[in-house]
């Protein structure tokens, strides 16, 4: 639930110095088809060494700000005249104002963002990080609709960093977060969605998160007749782990909020690419992941399809891992 902020705080100083400058203007370009809200180029940086505490002196709970531009930034405390925040890109700047986020039951996370980090292609030019987007926003919308409160980890086409987004899923104390992609590379041929979802492999309710997502979201996909799916051998709910035996994905690895990792479908299978520009498969898409996080919550279903080997794998850091362009926050 969110709620407006009262900007008449009278606090105490923040117990940190904070510094923000601009610094080289980076040029972005996307291939998007989608309108994109309007983002800066400017990096921020900090001179402090200090960071204020993890959770705001105001309030009792953790706590998060959507700013005056529609980011969404876990707030670390309030020096009497602004907000101090966490930026997407894991450095600490103050915002003036902004509605609150508090009582936050789920996170969504849309996987990759930003000009480097695009994810997939498709064949047909639809680019990962905007389709994850477009379906995760449908499914903030159904669960809003259905009374579960919700946020983004991001909310526009810019890049976070993998901790930042684990970091803001626990700082909010949300009780699951759930990270959308759309898979590469193609394997063979099935019959059914070659759905895949990965799991946190020492948490029982991750596993069964997981398996209530990758039941709705592989049996509601089917409906789409004429597809040429493809899937995996070992196709259903898996613990991926790396070779000294952690899990291989940081937004698997990192949070201690309960969560799991979607590939929904392949987006480089040409066949599928087709169907994923549709607003069709936007919409089902995102109201068949809101489904099973509706049935996480209100019920004790278990949801079906783990695989019970490993499948065990290095991933690279990633295109970009290292580069990080801040969106405008005010």
């Amino acid at each position: 639930m969110r709620f407006l902020v009262l900007f008449a705080l009278v606090l105490g100083a923040c117990t940190s110095a904070v510094t923000v400058e601009s610094t080289t203007s980076i040029p972005t370009t996307t291939t998007s088809t989608q309108p994109e809200p309007v983002t800066s180029t400017t990096t921020i940086t900090t001179t402090t060494t200090t960071l204020p505490s993890t959770r705001p002196l105001f309030a009792d709970e953790p706590i998060g700000l959507v700013t005056p531009t529609g980011v969404n930034v876990a707030v670390l405390d309030h020096n009497g005249r602004a907000f101090i925040v966490r930026t997407p890109c894991g450095n600490i700047a103050e915002v003036s104002h902004g509605e609150q986020l508090s009582d936050v039951s789920v996170v969504i996370d849309p996987g990759h963002g930003g000009p480097i980090d695009t994810g997939t292609v498709g064949a047909n030019g639809l680019v990962e990080r905007d389709l994850n987007l477009q379906v995760a926003r449908v499914t903030e919308t159904e669960l809003l609709s259905r009374g579960i409160s919700v946020v983004l980890t991001r909310t526009a086409d810019y890049p976070t960093p993998l901790g930042v987004r684990t970091r803001f899923a626990d700082h909010l104390g949300a009780d699951l977060m759930v990270s959308i992609h759309h898979n590469a590379p193609k394997p063979g041929p099935s019959s059914l969605p070659g759905t895949e979802v990965f799991i946190q492999s020492d948490s029982d309710d991750s596993r069964r998160l997981g398996q209530l997502v990758w039941e709705h979201v592989r049996e509601g996909l089917s409906v789409f007749d004429g597809v040429a799916w493809s899937a995996a051998s070992d196709v259903g709910v898996l613990r991926v782990l790396n070779t000294r035996g952690l899990d291989a994905y940081g937004m698997i690895r990192g949070p201690e909020t309960v969560s799991v990792l979607a590939e929904l479908a392949y987006l480089n299978n040409p066949a599928e690419a087709r169907l994923m520009a549709t607003p069709e498969y936007v919409e089902v898409a995102g109201a068949l992941v809101a489904d099973a996080i509706e049935a996480y919550i209100t019920t004790d279903d278990r949801g079906s399809g783990y695989v019970a080997s490993p499948r065990v794998f290095n991933p690279n850091p990633g295109v970009g891992a290292n580069v990080c362009i801040e969106p405008e926050l005010q």
